[in-house]
């Protein structure tokens, strides 16, 4: 498959989100660290999914900018944790569904959806591996922070495309990786990100495309792709 096209935009965010994008990073596109779900279970899960719940409203505007997400959309986040972008898309009109295998994050993100926005949240327990939702039945995909969980990459975007109805969007956001940088081994490198856009290429995606985006102090690697629409019949 060809190269994907390289987008660079210029979205500003406060350093405070500098670490935001830190707490479930990449160490490439074919991921070494894949808790399982006990990992986040328990009194240091409860912290650290509380940790996780607040803040980062930069990093889930950029996100919901990224994807285009609008009102009427259905959205899908992989790896959704406490549920702080999932709110994100909630408050712009969309309907966002929660895939997450830790009993304790899903939780949370009950207990951090506001009541005025229950109607369009729900959270559902699952993997990118297996996502329970019907086929075609998203506008948008997106899975920020959570790419380096994935225990098959292959089969997780098989997933997502079949819960994408054509013409659908995806997002994969993960921090950029800095040569030196602490964060080098829990981020995904430019090189890595190309990588990814040929996988998701041969996952049978078109557009994709992968772009630097400013978040504080540091920056996030997103590769953004459609599932194509279905052919005009001739």
């Amino acid at each position: 498959m060809g190269q994907g096209r390289e987008a660079e935009h210029g979205h500003r965010a406060h350093p405070g989100d500098q670490a935001q994008l830190g707490h479930k990073a990449s160490s490439g596109p074919r991921a070494h660290f894949h808790p399982g779900r006990g990992d986040f279970e328990g009194v240091l899960g409860l912290l650290a999914g509380l940790t996780m719940s607040f803040g980062r409203g930069r990093s889930a505007r950029l996100a919901a900018e990224l994807a285009g997400v609008r009102a009427g959309d259905r959205v899908v986040d992989v790896g959704c944790g406490p549920g702080r972008f999932l709110r994100e898309a909630a408050e712009r009109g969309a309907e966002a569904v929660g895939v997450e295998p830790s009993g304790q994050m899903r939780r949370i993100a009950g207990w951090r959806t506001p009541g005025a926005l229950s109607g369009r949240v729900r959270v559902v327990d699952g993997t990118a591996e297996r996502i329970p939702l019907g086929d075609g039945s998203a506008t948008v995909v997106w899975a920020v922070a959570s790419f380096h969980h994935w225990a098959d990459p292959e089969a997780g975007l098989a997933e997502v495309h079949r819960v994408l109805q054509p013409g659908g969007r995806l997002l994969i956001a993960e921090r950029l990786a800095r040569p030196g940088g602490w964060f080098r081994h829990h981020a995904l490198t430019w090189e890595q990100g190309q990588d990814l856009v040929a996988q998701v290429e041969r996952a049978g995606f078109s557009d994709v495309t992968a772009g630097r985006h400013p978040l504080g102090r540091v920056q996030v690697l997103a590769v953004q792709a459609r599932r194509p629409a279905n052919p005009v019949p001739g």
